[in-house]
């Protein structure tokens, strides 16, 4: 029955419901929308670009010190025994959530950036002579070096980009080349490096697929400043395990940071979501904000139960940055805390918890209410989570009076909207990059869980061995991808990590990506193998997006390992099916100029250009965007 008595409910007393925002994003000139890839590549800057010309002034962004990434070290996620399926090679991600890694992830993720914004095939490159790993893209008829990693690019006589094995023959190419090349590295002794390492390929290293996708309902409200706050961060263990890196994120401001300063005017920074609806039938935040619920209804002082029994409310925290916590002693993560905090005021209510969209279910301990109970251990480095609250007994009795979620999560300052000096003419933008107002659906469970695998598979396959670390599923398997209640999945992307032949066995892998809609049946084929034959590691990636003829309610994806699959991925957009109308959002800047601080605080009814102007260059401190709560 899910949210049909809700519905009911509401429609019957003529309430407007819902005012939430779909992927809203305000929209600077100084910075690209790097909601995917697709949206990226219609920055002004660029859009009209094609060949060198598109290759160029994407790199010089990428390496600006104001917009560009920066070198610090790994970045990693999840939980997988082995790290080459915990890095993260995403340029989405890398972009808006992290702006930092190294050269094994900034060669990838340029090479990825390349591939989908649809400038041409890309290969990761690995110089092993220099322990290096760079990009090459692909177009023109030629390859073309480009490197994140150590500022460098090789431009031939005749001014177009050069490729890495140009300029490993040709000194000329060397010379006068200008701050934007080897900055770092004294250049004869790096180029005799360059013309005697051996080099190796890697094709679909990089990684593709997430998008910058949140649901911000009434009594939400987001924050994201541009600089840390109190010591929040992604907390790996192994940046312990690295002197240099370990005294470099104790050095104020606590946490990640450049160690080439001189690449970057940026720290990491944090956000912060709150949600705080108003439960009583005074307001409708209830049926704008509720993810799905059954015998519930707003009542005089809160949440309560439509009929005598037992009734529940699910609310879903999803954000596209991940969950950090208030880091504690870089040697445990046992004293993190205050990644996601709920508050609850109420009686006669159970608490529950879901990591994976409500297959499965924790109970949260509660000794008394009212209560605040933190989440971190459970939550951080995650991107999301269902919070269930069960109801039981007579209306009236059973209520939630009151309930706010704190959640933090680490973000890339380079990537938010900046100010600049001046008039500045700022767009708000909702939606996904086909112009729907959808909402996503993640399935990345890790195969080296049989467990966990097997919640999202109709069977676990039988050629599966978890310790088999590269080469975990051979032949085939079904995953089966539900929309959430109330939608319908619009389009979807599905990602494979599979194991591949090399050189020119490369020909005889097959490895296959594949999807029906409703039933597992009549699936349709989106991906097959066809690896180069100078690719020299085992291991690779594949991805493909596919915008569907009509919604759906349920997706079945088929992989097929030959000779393996190690890990998958797959992102469903799901839209409402009963469309609801946009609502007013409140937009604030905050900055200073010369030392005081400036804001402007803008209401929208949709998506609209506005400007704020200033009078000096300007600090960026924050932006917020807040849907307000609803009167009936």
């Amino acid at each position: 029955m899910r949210v049909v008595i809700i519905w009911l409910l509401c429609f019957a007393a003529g309430c407007p419901v819902a005012a939430r925002q779909y992927a809203p994003r305000v929209v600077s000139p100084h910075r690209a929308d790097a909601y995917s890839m697709k949206t990226f590549r219609q920055y002004h800057r660029w859009r009209d670009l094609q060949g060198d010309a598109l290759a160029w002034e994407v790199y010089r962004y990428l390496v600006d010190t104001r917009t560009g990434l920066f070198h610090m070290n790994q970045v990693l996620e999840g939980r997988d025994v082995l790290g080459e399926y915990r890095t993260v090679r995403d340029p989405v991600k890398i972009l808006n959530v992290y702006g930092y890694g190294y050269c094994g992830i900034f060669g990838p993720v340029m090479a990825g950036i390349w591939q989908d914004m649809g400038l041409g095939p890309a290969r990761t490159v690995v110089l092993p002579g220099w322990n290096h790993v760079t990009a090459e893209v692909f177009y023109d008829g030629g390859w073309h070096y480009l490197d994140i990693d150590v500022r460098a690019a090789f431009r031939r006589p005749d001014g177009r980009l050069a490729s890495l094995a140009e300029a490993r023959e040709d000194a000329g190419l060397w010379r006068d080349r200008g701050p934007l090349f080897f900055p770092n590295d004294p250049l004869d002794r790096t180029r005799e490096i360059y013309r005697r390492t051996p080099v190796h390929h890697y094709h679909g290293f990089n990684q593709s697929g997430h998008t910058m996708d949140f649901v911000l309902r009434q009594g939400e409200t987001l924050t994201r400043w541009w600089t840390p706050q109190d010591g929040r961060w992604h907390h790996l263990p192994e940046y312990n395990d690295v002197p240099w890196l370990r005294r470099l994120i104790e050095q104020p401001p606590r946490g990640p940071k450049p160690n080439h300063r001189h690449f970057t005017i940026h720290n990491h920074a944090n956000g912060r979501f709150v949600y705080e609806p108003d439960l009583t039938a005074r307001s409708t935040d209830f049926e704008d904000g509720v993810y799905d619920g059954r015998n519930v209804r707003p009542g005089p002082e809160g949440l309560t139960l439509a009929e005598p029994g037992r009734g529940y409310a699910v609310f879903e925290v999803r954000t596209p940055y991940i969950i950090v916590p208030r880091v504690g002693q870089l040697e445990t993560t046992a004293d993190d805390r205050e990644a996601a905090v709920v508050e609850i005021d109420a009686r006669g209510v159970q608490l529950m918890l879901s990591l994976d969209a409500g297959l499965t279910w924790q109970p949260l301990p509660v000794r008394a209410l009212p209560a605040a109970i933190d989440l971190t251990p459970r939550v951080a480095g995650t991107y999301g989570y269902l919070l269930k609250i069960v109801l039981e007994g007579q209306p009236g009795e059973a209520v939630v009076r009151r309930l706010r979620q704190t959640t933090w999560v680490q973000v890339a300052p380079a990537a938010l909207p900046a100010l600049g000096k001046g008039v500045n003419r700022l767009e708000y933008h909702t939606g996904d990059h086909y112009g729907m107002e959808t909402r996503v659906v993640e399935v990345g469970p890790s195969a080296s869980e049989p467990n966990q695998l097997a919640r999202h598979v109709l069977r676990l396959p039988k050629d599966y061995d978890p310790r088999r670390t590269t080469a975990r599923i051979r032949g085939g398997l079904v995953v089966k991808v539900e929309a959430p209640p109330g939608t319908t999945i619009a389009w979807f992307s599905a990602s494979g990590s599979f194991r591949t032949h090399l050189h020119q066995a490369a020909r005889r892998t097959r490895n296959l990506i594949q999807y029906a809609v409703n039933q597992p049946d009549g699936f349709q084929e989106i991906y097959r193998a066809q690896v180069p034959t100078d690719t020299e590691h085992w291991h690779y990636n594949a991805a493909r997006e596919i915008r569907l003829d009509q919604p759906v309610e349920r997706l079945f994806i088929r992989y097929v390992g030959d000779p393996a699959l190690n890990n998958f991925r797959i992102y469903a957009h799901c839209v409402e099916q009963r469309p609801r109308p946009s609502g007013p959002v409140r937009i604030t800047h905050v900055w200073k100029e010369n030392g005081s601080r400036r804001s402007k605080q803008i209401t929208l009814t949709g998506p609209a250009s506005y400007i704020v102007t200033t009078g000096a260059e300007p600090e960026n401190e924050r932006i917020e965007i807040s849907v307000p709560s609803r009167r009936r």
